[in-house]
């Protein structure tokens, strides 16, 4: 008998253990080993529990994807490389040749670049209406009309969907629902729960919660609609890092303490900006002055969500003076993250749109977008205090 002959450079098998690990496991690998062509084909056709090809999906998404799915109620879900890859999974998955989209005009502004953009240049033709204003539905919701998006809580004017008006011009074309609830988050509404056919999240921002990663989600009740997504991603090459999935379930993990605490501060601040002298408008679903502070009410779960939009008085040189005074409070274009932050979406998240197409929208070059996060509220109100009375 001849000695079994060993190199490092092949692969072991894992170490036994019967117990298992209280953390997940992080698995980077990018193809899996199977005895025999019977047991792979098995798991390509799904009759065996398995994966192939990191393309396909990995533990981490797959562990992921699962426990996001229970929080927004889905039958199931896929994970993305990024927000904006949900989206294009979702339109490049369903769309076919000469299908209508009927778009929010207050979405994220890539996807509002993607709408207006990217999808007329490939030959599908976008309608827009304003969420908040059912009279607007049904002349871009008509027959024809194959997906319907908006989100529930707008961004950055944090305008408020008339969800039940928005289904039933949806239904009523035979169109598929599609909601971004990304800004409103599973705890403060359920789309799927309330007749939604696709929720989508970037979960770069409030469900992973801290600024080191980039992913995206898609849910769904219809698993044959699941099966088409899925294989868009996998064809599409837009699946989802293992790494970053092992990340965003370590955040998910504190997703509801810190909602609760980051809510309690963006009420605060939001009294605060609107009894300051310097500051002309708030826009935050949890004032009384907010035009759809009773629809928010019904629709949002006890909260307002952790957004705050606030308009600074003065010229744009009191806008820099205010930014730069406001040192402690990063200055970064995204959302969600422990620490507050701040953009100004005019030369950020809607720079793509020209002055007047953000004027329509009520996007003003002066408009401030809070992310509050979860600091002691007595820190935020300093620093705050400190840079409006510098501008």
């Amino acid at each position: 008998m001849g000695t079994t002959r060993r190199s490092v450079v092949r692969r072991s098998s894992e170490p036994g253990n019967i117990g298992r690990p209280l953390a997940t496991p992080f698995s980077p690998s990018v193809a899996y080993h199977y005895s025999d062509v019977d047991q792979l084909n098995g798991v390509y056709d799904k009759q065996l529990e398995g994966f192939t090809y990191a393309r396909y999906g990995n533990p981490n998404s797959a562990i992921l994807a699962e426990k996001i799915s229970w929080m927004e109620n889905a039958e199931g879900g896929v994970m993305t490389a990024s927000g904006m890859s949900a989206l294009s999974a979702v339109f490049m998955g369903i769309l076919e040749a000469g299908d209508e989209i009927a778009a929010a005009t207050q979405l994220y502004g890539q996807s509002l670049k993607f709408t207006s953009r990217v999808l007329p240049r490939l030959g599908f033709k976008t309608n827009f209406f304003d969420a908040s204003d059912p009279g607007t539905f049904a002349d871009a919701i008509k027959p024809g009309t194959r997906i319907v998006v908006a989100e529930i809580v707008s961004n950055p004017m944090l305008r408020v969907t008339d969800f039940s008006a928005l289904k039933e011009a949806t239904r009523g074309v035979g169109a598929l629902l599609v909601i971004d609830n990304t800004f409103t988050t599973p705890s403060g509404f359920n789309p799927l729960n309330h007749g939604a056919d696709i929720v989508m999240h970037s979960v770069t921002k409030m469900l992973s919660g801290h600024s080191d990663l980039i992913l995206g989600y898609i849910g769904v009740n219809d698993l044959e609609l699941l099966n088409k997504l899925d294989e868009t991603v996998s064809t599409l090459g837009l699946n989802a890092s293992p790494f970053n999935c092992w990340l965003a379930e370590r955040g998910l993990h504190t997703f509801d303490l810190r909602l609760k605490q980051a809510q309690t501060n963006a009420d605060k601040l939001s009294q605060l900006l609107s009894e300051h002298p310097k500051v002309s408008e708030v826009h935050y679903p949890g004032l009384s002055t907010h035009p759809d502070h009773a629809l928010a009410k019904k629709l949002l779960n006890g909260g307002s969500g952790t957004m705050v939009s606030f308009v600074l008085k003065g010229v744009h040189e009191n806008l820099n003076t205010f930014l730069r005074a406001a040192e402690n409070i990063p200055y970064g274009p995204t959302l969600g993250d422990v620490a507050t932050m701040m953009i100004v979406p005019a030369v950020s998240s809607h720079r793509e749109l020209n002055q007047s197409e953000r004027l329509k929208l009520g996007i003003e070059d002066n408009l401030i977008r809070v992310s509050v996060g979860i600091e002691s509220f007595d820190i935020i109100r300093d620093d705050f205090l400190e840079a409006l009375e510098a501008a």
